[in-house]
C-alpha cells in the first residue's frame, strides 16, 4: 500500500472551520417504542470561523428536545465553547442544562458542576464534529470525554473504526465509515460517516442496556449553503 507524503500527512491535521461547509438537513428518529419523528439539523460556519450546531426534535407540538452549540477547530481539534439543552419531554431529567467551557474549566450551574481536566471535555454535538474531523484525519481509534445529554454528567466514550458499510438511503446509497463508540454503563453506539456528504454523519443507531434500538437517518439529500 502507498504511503501518503509526509507533507499530505502534515497538511490535513490543520484542519478548520473552513474546511468543512454549512448546511441544513433533516433526518428521522425512529424511537423503539413511540415510532418516527422528525429532526431538523443545522450546521453553520460563522464569520470569526466559530461554528453553530444545533438540532431539534419534537416528539408532539408541546413538547420539544434541542440543544445548540457554539464550537470551534483548531488544528483538528474540536473545542466546545458553550452549550444549551432542553427537553421537556415527560421524564427527561435534566430538563435544561447549559454548559460553558473555557479552556481546562468546565462548568455549569444547572448540573452543578466545576470540573477542572486537563483533557478536553465536549459536548455531544463538539464530540460528533471531533469524530468527523478524525475520520476525515484518518484516525481510526480515539477516546472522548462527552458531557451525556441524557443524565447530564461526563463520560469517557471509546472510539473504533470497524471498516465501511454502504448506507441505503430514500435518496440514494453511500459509502460509509462504519464507528462503534463504547462508554462504562452504557450502550453501544453506532455511527455511519459519508465522505462524500462532506463527512456527515448520515446514520447513527444506540444499542441500549435493554437491548432495544433507536436510530437516527438522514431523510434528504442535506442544504449545503454558500460560504
Amino acid at each position: 500500500m502507498m504511503k501518503k507524503p509526509f507533507f499530505l500527512i502534515l497538511i490535513s491535521f490543520f484542519i478548520s472551520a473552513e474546511d468543512f461547509k454549512s448546511w441544513k438537513a433533516e433526518f428521522t428518529f425512529s424511537h423503539h417504542e413511540f415510532g418516527n419523528f422528525n429532526m431538523k439539523r443545522d450546521f453553520i460556519i460563522e464569520p470569526d470561523d466559530k461554528i453553530s450546531s444545533s438540532f431539534v426534535l419534537r416528539p408532539l407540538i408541546v413538547f420539544k428536545y434541542s440543544q445548540n452549540s457554539s464550537l470551534s477547530i483548531d488544528g483538528g481539534n474540536v473545542s466546545s465553547i458553550l452549550t444549551e439543552v432542553k427537553n421537556n419531554v415527560p421524564g427527561a431529567d435534566p430538563s435544561y442544562f447549559k454548559v460553558q467551557f473555557e479552556n481546562n474549566l468546565t462548568t455549569s450551574k444547572e448540573l452543578n458542576f466545576r470540573i477542572e481536566e486537563n483533557r478536553p471535555i465536549l459536548d455531544q454535538l463538539g464530540s460528533d464534529l471531533q469524530m468527523r474531523v478524525n475520520a476525515k484525519n484518518d484516525i481510526k481509534n480515539f477516546k472522548l470525554l462527552v458531557i451525556d445529554n441524557d443524565e447530564g454528567d461526563v463520560v469517557e466514550r471509546s472510539y473504533k473504526t470497524l471498516g465501511t458499510e454502504i448506507v441505503q438511503t430514500d435518496f440514494g446509497s453511500f459509502e460509509c465509515i462504519k464507528i462503534s463508540a463504547t462508554a462504562l454503563d452504557a450502550g453501544k453506539i453506532i455511527y455511519f460517516i459519508s465522505p462524500e456528504l462532506d463527512f456527515m454523519i448520515i446514520k447513527s443507531f444506540v444499542e441500549l442496556r435493554s437491548g432495544e434500538v433507536n436510530s437516527l437517518i438522514l431523510k434528504d439529500m442535506p442544504k449545503f449553503l454558500a460560504k
